[in-house]
């Protein structure tokens, strides 16, 4: 645009001399030959860099903060990392806008944490809405590079809002904000959308993508719907090109199913229980064909059947070792397929996923609600056997990220010695001790009561269904009544609907954690699963807890099919199933977010908890610093 503006002065320059000078037709002849000007020829970061390191005073200083908005466009992050550090060194005036955006850089080239400590040591200088702009963009920048959207998010909200009030010019802000809210749970949006016109209007597109992704006309409407409130915005840039992408995105169109299970063997049953959650999904999704193929069946045969049924979506198999063995020889090599566990092998395809009734989840999700509650020290309680050593060990290292004192971790061999290993870690043992001592040196029986620690503010129950009816009265009758009452918690192995129907002593006041599924149907709001929860029931009163729990696996599994490629590319979306919300992250995993429930007056009620996706420890205190930074109408008057 400039360029034709420097060309149309000279030409009305050339008209005008001419037509004081010449007759008309000379004139005429004259203007034709004035010759274009040369085009301006745009430096590069590199070349800027070079003419500033030969020249000095008010031009090196201009040519390096040139250099530098030059290499932010070409993305050439060490060259501006390396132009940051010469104003550093030679241009003390430059300090501020030169360290942010030698943090930027370091954020950019994968150091995030190196960025954030960098921009922490002028986050008390800040002076201009520029310097705001700019710290903000690059804390937040920093936390998306650690996966960390639900702590990006803030930041370059902040960051946005300040651009649009200052007419700063933010064209590297945008897209990774709109990656930040895309990686957000509805929920998650929710907390900011009551905030500034600027953010409202980010949270509302971010919204309306979520909600209509995959139904087009929808989208295209609400999206237009947005535009007219919110003119000018700088999510706009998001509508022509991001949304209408998102349009074209189409579900799996699956005609022919293969559902890959065992069917022959030992787990036979296992197989059969998610073969008929399989069967109840088809009630609501059609396929032409549907076939079931014995996982254990040789890879020759396997292969010869997918490619004579022409499979084009494939579920299953269940089993991980047979999972292996189809990664490894690519037996579902260009077919879609949900595998109903997850693999010790690396991804072989963008278009598989990993659907696994994974305890690990279940703990993640406990941390979570933990760290909302404020706990510090909690308890956990686990059998001494693989399993239990390995998700004690998976709780404890997930929480030492987050916190400095680890958590305590108790492991008995067998129910014998359940009381022993509570009363060793609540002290109570200690505390008895004393007792003795104290009635041996007065020879007779003194009155008093044993006292538990006071520190463990939170016990956490990796238990089966038996175990945890015989820990929780051990750790009601040791924890001493001068302390406040602990909280129980518990994951989905403590709990069975066939031991619950006859027995439910002595857990009022414990939360756990559960499928939707196994919960008690007044639990359950959705009518058409209440109606497949009692027909389910009539048919099989008497099935085992984890036949009921791969049979919602199964019916999860064909229900997904629709919103696959659509939760694939939403981190923070999410479909509700039978086995809990359900979302996909970006390895192709499945996860899940169970209910919470409590025993109250011997009925088990679904309950409400909130979550916190907690900070890491090492940044813990430069968050909360960085989230206090002043706002700008504070530094740029």
């Amino acid at each position: 645009m400039r360029l034709k503006s420097i060309a149309f002065m000279l030409l009305l320059s050339g008209l005008s001399a001419c037509s004081t000078t010449q007759k008309p037709q000379e004139s005429e002849n004259l203007t034709t030959n004035v010759s274009e000007p040369e085009p301006i020829q745009t430096l590069s970061a590199q070349q800027l860099y070079q003419q500033a390191q030969n020249s000095e005073g008010a031009t090196r200083v201009q040519l390096l903060n040139r250099t530098q908005n030059q290499a932010i466009s070409e993305q050439n992050w060490s060259l501006l990392l390396q132009a940051s550090d010469t104003l550093l060194r030679s241009h003390p005036e430059q300090q501020i806008q030169a360290v942010l955006l030698k943090s930027y850089a370091q954020a950019q080239m994968g150091e995030p944490q190196r960025a954030l400590q960098t921009s922490r040591s002028v986050q008390s200088q800040l002076q201009t809405p520029e310097h705001f702009y700019w710290h903000q963009l690059v804390q937040g920048t920093a936390y998306m590079r650690m996966q960390m959207p639900q702590q990006s998010a803030p930041f370059l909200l902040r960051a946005s809002e300040t651009a649009n009030r200052y007419q700063i010019e933010a064209s590297q802000l945008n897209p990774i904000l709109w990656r930040s809210l895309q990686s957000l749970s509805p929920q998650q949006l929710t907390k900011y959308d009551s905030g500034s016109a600027i953010a409202k209007g980010w949270v509302q597109l971010a919204k309306i993508k979520q909600l209509y992704l995959g139904s087009p006309v929808e989208l295209h409407q609400a999206s237009n719907n947005w535009q007219r409130r919110y003119p000018g915005h700088p999510a706009s840039f998001a509508l022509d090109e991001k949304v209408a992408e998102l349009m074209k995105v189409e579900p799996y169109n699956a005609t022919k199913l293969a559902v890959i299970l065992p069917l022959s063997g030992a787990n036979k049953g296992l197989g059969e229980a998610v073969k008929s959650g399989v069967l109840a999904a088809l009630d609501n999704y059609q396929f032409e064909d549907i076939y079931f193929i014995d996982a254990n069946s040789e890879n020759q045969q396997l292969t010869q059947q997918l490619n004579d049924k022409q499979i084009d979506f494939a579920v299953g198999p269940l089993l991980k070792s047979n999972i292996n063995r189809f990664e490894q020889h690519n037996l579902l090599e260009g077919i879609p397929s949900i595998y109903l566990n997850r693999s010790d092998i690396e991804r072989q395809s963008l278009q598989h996923y990993y659907f696994a009734l994974a305890p690990e989840h279940e703990l993640d999700q406990a941390l979570a609600h933990f760290m909302a509650k404020g706990f510090e020290k909690p308890l956990i309680l686990a059998p001494n056997e693989r399993s239990g050593q390995r998700l004690s060990e998976h709780f404890s290292s997930q929480w030492q990220r987050y916190n400095e004192q680890p958590p305590l971790v108790g492991l008995f061999d067998d129910n014998k010695e359940m009381e022993k290993v509570i009363t060793e870690l609540l002290e109570v043992d200690d505390s008895e001790a004393r007792i003795d001592a104290i009635e041996g040196i007065f020879k007779r029986n003194v009155k008093s009561e044993t006292r538990s620690r006071r520190d463990i503010d939170v016990v956490y129950l990796l238990a089966n269904a038996t175990q945890t009816r015989l820990l929780k009265p051990y750790l009601d009758v040791n924890v001493s009544t001068f302390v406040e009452r602990i909280p129980l918690y518990a994951s989905s192995k403590s709990h069975s609907t066939r031991i619950d129907s006859t027995d439910k002593r002595d857990l009022n006041g414990l939360y756990f954690t559960e499928l939707p599924w196994m919960l008690p149907t007044k639990g359950l709001a959705n009518l058409n699963t209440r109606q497949l929860r009692e027909r389910f029931d009539s048919l099989w009163p008497d099935v085992a807890d984890i036949e009921q729990r791969l049979f919602a696996m199964g019916y999860d599994a064909i229900s997904l099919i629709p919103q696959l490629r659509q939760l694939s590319m939403l981190p923070g979306k999410s479909q509700t199933g039978l086995t809990g919300e359900l979302s996909v992250i970006s390895n192709g995993e499945i996860v899940r977010h169970l209910a919470w429930a409590r025993y109250q007056s011997r009925s088990i009620n679904k309950v409400s908890l909130e979550h916190l996706d907690p900070t890491p420890l090492f940044m813990k205190k430069q968050f909360e610093e960085s989230s206090n930074v002043m706002a700008p109408e504070s530094v740029a008057q």
